[in-house]
């Protein structure tokens, strides 16, 4: 073949191998060519399910680097086994409040259209909490109030626009008219927390403080990652049969244990102490779909999206993996 040729099949096969990448969804899970995933989002639309995902490029182990998570992958299946990968969306806009980085997306259907919160992560590292709005999931327009700033002058938080901060990973549900938001934050005292904010109309939020609270003391810096303890984070509240759980990732200094779940029979107070594993390989937990009391869920897996499935109608539900191609075709 001429050099024209040569480009063009090249290009083509360089497409067909990032859009429709081959994925071993049992085996490891679901993660973009070149890249890995990170926090991550799920949304049913039209009959598929559309990932949106921090995409990560990394060696030493940190998102803070310059160019680093500085927009979301987007993918999407209809059955868990075939993948098409879309164009990123989101990308960070220089010199504002999101002009280093963009984390940990969540999305939700709210009067008609998608919402999206969202990290955005300046140069000093100070983190906050935006919004952006869509109704296809293809084009996201950010709202014109951005950020949302729930840490800013609460009395329980150290948060600063000038110099690092932790103010990520929202969630976001809808429970009794009320739009409610999970973060992970930092105490004046210097304890990881998740804290709590809700509104009835995405402008105006009324903040909760603080619902579960970490140790104020026993954080040590590694520089390679793999903090012996280390923040609350890629957190996820939900209810069913009338209890509250509260996901949580979190290095807890003493025990190999990452991915966590606390109960309570309240959905803005946690006890740290009463905490106990809930699934051993995937973390930052997403429920796809529900069936019943059973759910099927998703979580970060060593750098891939992976599958598994949680019944909680049992006393101490866990999140098991998928094992089999079987098991996971009956969720469809």
């Amino acid at each position: 073949m001429n050099i024209l040729e040569f480009e063009t099949t090249l290009f083509e096969l360089r497409e067909r191998k990032y859009r429709h990448p081959e994925v071993d969804v049992i085996g490891q899970g679901f993660r973009p060519v070149s890249g890995k995933c990170a926090d991550f989002t799920v949304v049913e639309h039209e009959g598929r399910y559309h990932f949106f995902y921090i995409e990560r490029r990394l060696v030493e182990g940190t998102p803070f680097y310059p160019g680093n998570e500085i927009y979301f992958g987007h993918a999407s299946t209809a059955n868990f086994f075939d993948w098409e990968v879309h164009d990123p969306v989101m990308l960070i806009r220089p010199g504002t409040w999101e002009g280093a980085h963009v984390w940990a997306p969540c999305i939700m259907k709210y009067r008609g259209r998608y919402v999206m919160a969202y990290t955005g992560v300046n140069t000093r590292i100070s983190q906050n909490i935006g919004l952006a709005f869509s109704d296809n999931l293809f084009d996201w327009e950010r709202w014109e109030g951005n950020p949302i700033s729930p840490c800013k002058d609460k009395p329980w938080a150290a948060w600063w626009e000038d110099h690092i901060s932790s103010c990520r990973d929202p969630h976001i549900f809808e429970h009794e008219g009320r739009v409610w938001m999970t973060y992970t934050a930092n105490t004046k005292e210097g304890a990881s927390c998740v804290a709590l904010t809700s509104t009835t109309d995405l402008e105006h939020w009324e903040d909760h403080g603080p619902i579960l609270v970490g140790p104020s003391e026993g954080y040590e810096c590694r520089l390679e990652g793999g903090h012996v303890q280390g923040s609350l984070e890629s957190t996820n509240l939900l209810t069913r049969n009338g209890k509250w759980y509260l996901l949580v990732s979190a290095a807890i200094r003493g025990t190999n244990v990452r991915h966590w779940i606390f109960e309570s029979d309240r959905m803005d107070k946690f006890d740290f102490d009463v905490r106990r594993e809930f699934w051993p390989q995937g973390g930052g937990v997403e429920i796809v779909k529900d069936r019943g009391n059973r759910s099927l869920i998703a979580g970060m897996c060593s750098g891939y999206i992976g599958f598994g499935e949680v019944d909680w109608s049992v006393p101490q539900p866990v999140g098991r993996s998928i094992s089999s191609r079987e098991q996971l075709e009956a969720w469809v």
